[in-house]
């Protein structure tokens, strides 16, 4: 596997991880592999460990090359900082084809929670002129050829605007990412205390088209962070515009559970849960898909 970390932009910290599968031989040798480049959520605070290397792996598992973006987070990267640094990776792996024996016509962009709020950002910006002209891009270059996208955060709209104490309590204690601060939305416009009118600025369920990429999408009705109703509204916005999409909304689950399965969360869990599955269904999803 050619393992490499790739700086996007002089003047930044994002980089650019590569799974790439090593060339095959005989039958095999100068196989193009479709490829797959994955935006961890982290609420645009952080990045999550859990959904980069574990998802890429997995991937890389079904013969994908593999690419996870570390992008720049916190207030003093407001929006469209991340998407300019998706669209900068998107070009490179294009650019790189040749070299890593990337099918140009197959490549998924992949994201979960603020990451998939990334991915979809990208589906339906790649044509703007505020991501293209700034780095110097085309949005041929840039555009993804299909998008999936785990529990995406689409509207911004908190389930719940107070922190629940157990939460508090694992935060306090290192167990888990401290949230507090700058939410979501103020990150992404740069400063706190923000207008209704600039949160709904955010949402991106306005901004779906007919140019928007085929979709996956999946999440679970228990998310405490993620409401049901932005996945159903994401489907039903890309139905409308006859995007081909897939929606699997499962019953039980909290919010980032990345693979749902032993390698990311401990076995009891996800033993008894069945969202795992997603990461099947995407496969046989991506297949059928090719060739449209």
């Amino acid at each position: 596997m050619i393992h490499e970390t790739i700086q996007l932009f002089e003047h930044s910290s994002a980089t650019l991880t590569t799974y790439v599968q090593q060339d095959g031989e005989y039958d095999r040798k100068g196989l193009l592999r479709p490829a797959i480049l994955i935006c961890p959520g982290g609420g645009y605070a952080f990045i999550s460990q859990n959904e980069g290397e574990p998802v890429a792996l997995a991937f890389a598992r079904m013969g994908y090359h593999a690419f996870v973006l570390t992008y720049s987070v916190k207030i003093d990267n407001p929006f469209p900082t991340a998407l300019r640094e998706l669209a900068q990776a998107m070009s490179i792996i294009r650019t790189r084809a040749g070299e890593w024996r990337v099918d140009t016509n197959d490549i998924t962009v992949a994201g979960f929670s603020a990451g998939g709020n990334l991915a979809l950002s990208l589906g339906v910006h790649y044509h703007n002129v505020m991501i293209t002209e700034e780095i110097g891009l085309t949005s041929e270059q840039i555009k993804p050829n299909q998008l999936i996208l785990g529990y995406p955060a689409v509207t911004l709209e908190p389930r719940s605007t107070e922190t629940p104490p157990f939460l508090i309590e694992l935060m306090d204690k290192g167990l888990m990412p401290d949230f507090r601060g700058p939410n979501i939305r103020e990150i992404l416009m740069g400063k706190e205390n923000l207008t209704e009118a600039e949160e709904q600025s955010l949402n991106l369920l306005p901004l779906v088209n007919g140019d928007t990429p085929r979709t996956f999408i999946w999440g679970t009705y228990e998310d405490t962070v993620i409401l049901p109703t932005d996945l159903l509204g994401l489907a039903t916005k890309l139905h409308e515009h006859q995007v081909p999409c897939e929606l699997h909304l499962f019953e039980k689950g909290p919010h980032g559970m990345s693979l749902g399965d032993a390698t990311v969360k401990p076995e009891d869990q996800v033993k008894e849960l069945s969202l795992g599955a997603w990461v099947e269904l995407s496969r046989k999803w991506l297949e059928q898909g090719r060739g449209r």
